[in-house]
């Protein structure tokens, strides 16, 4: 039987510059364990399978709902059964076959982005060109107008930083940035009830009959979109960016073998995972690999750990193309598998195409050392300068 361990707390993790150590920290404390501050920790493969497994023990639902979000997250805040009714709605408008559709718009996006700044000769791949694309994207599929895009980020921002807050305590600029956002999703709203296009937005809102969405409900899908679909695209352009720059033998690889850009990507997933912890709320008393939970416990699933389990990869703590086909977890399990996956994929495959077609050599810039922001509950890299040559320019 695994003990708990009661002074275990995460913001001690060596994470900041070495999910490799970090992870190892969090891993060596227990596969079933209670924090300090009684947050539960599932590492092990087999206890966030059990999790997974078991939505009827492990709420998201009730998780979620602690955010204090000013409307349901769609789909992720709802449990089974009502959850499938979202799903089967939203899962086809995400498929890689509506994607494709989309390609040469994005990568005419990525590109666009990408050549504002090759002149120059250097780039921070962040601020540059990870903080912009992911928003981009979201207002391409949604149909919603690309110049709005800066004023977009500042609201999306403003409210991820601040999303722990508490309702008793929601700070004015977070309040501010919320209504703000609410309010530009309301009047785009009507403005697709009116004339509506081509796009995930209007084709939700031309369902009707029973299976009709409310506006409501609506406005919690396109806040899900702003809370866990942005930023996480965002870390994971800038976590690939960073192990292609820090490994040219990799970068010469893919650049030369386009089916090697996949299992790249792949492995970086599984390496670097935005969202490593994932919550759950447990619904009764619990037993998992042989520790008890109680009732209304809050969990996170711990999805850094399992991603690193030498059991099922061989190269747990790096970069193995070999390895890209076992089946990593950076999109969640069970039921709540992450809805923008494909989309994610898409993106992240968009940007190591096109960016090595304009600029196919490069390197981190002399002196710096990335680092992830930490404590944070996304992991991302708060910068990330890049330096190339003009020659390298293409």
């Amino acid at each position: 039987m695994s003990e708990t361990v009661s002074e275990f707390d995460f913001t001690n993790a060596p994470m900041a510059k070495s999910r490799t150590d970090g992870w190892r920290w969090v891993r060596d404390a227990g596969e079933v364990f209670q924090a300090a501050n009684g947050t539960w920790i599932l590492t092990s493969p087999e206890a966030v399978q059990y999790a997974h497994r078991n939505p009827d023990l492990f709420s998201s639902a009730k998780a979620f709902d602690q955010l204090g979000s000013p409307v349901t997250l769609i789909p992720i805040a709802i449990d089974p059964p009502d959850h499938a009714r979202y799903r089967r709605v939203l899962d086809p408008m995400l498929a890689p076959k509506v994607i494709n559709e989309m390609d040469e718009a994005l990568r005419a996006q990525a590109r666009e982005l990408i050549q504002a700044f090759i002149d120059r000769g250097e780039c921070d791949i962040v601020d540059d060109l990870a903080r912009l694309y992911p928003t981009q994207v979201f207002l391409t599929v949604f149909g919603l107008p690309l110049a709005d895009r800066d004023q977009f980020i500042q609201w999306a921002e403003t409210i991820i930083e601040n999303s722990g807050q508490t309702l008793e305590d929601l700070s004015p600029e977070l309040v501010e940035n919320a209504l703000a956002l609410f309010g530009y999703l309301q009047t785009c709203i009507a403005d697709k009830r009116a004339k509506p296009g081509d796009d995930m937005l209007s084709r939700i809102l031309s369902i009707e009959g029973d299976e009709a969405w409310t506006e409501e409900e609506v406005l919690g899908l396109c806040f899900l979109f702003v809370l866990a679909g942005l930023d996480t695209v965002t870390a994971m352009i800038g976590f690939m960016m960073h192990e292609l720059a820090r490994d040219p033998e990799l970068r010469k690889r893919i650049i030369a073998d386009n089916s090697l850009v996949q299992p790249m990507i792949e492995e970086v997933l599984r390496l670097e995972p935005p969202a490593p912890m994932t919550p759950r709320v447990t619904t009764c008393e619990v037993e998992v690999c042989g520790v008890t939970i109680p009732a209304d416990s809050l969990v996170m699933l711990c999805l850094g750990t399992i991603n690193r389990d030498s059991d099922t990869f061989p190269q747990a703590d790096s970069v193995d193309l070999d390895q890209a086909d076992k089946g990593h977890r950076a999109f969640g399990g069970g039921n709540h598998r992450c809805l923008g996956s494909h989309l994610a994929r898409r993106e992240l495959r968009i940007i190591a195409e096109e960016f090595h077609k304009l600029v196919p050599d490069y390197q981190i810039a002399p002196g710096f050392e990335p680092e992830i922001a930490w404590p944070s509950g996304t992991f991302h890299l708060k910068h990330l300068p890049l330096v190339f040559a003009a020659a390298a320019i293409r």
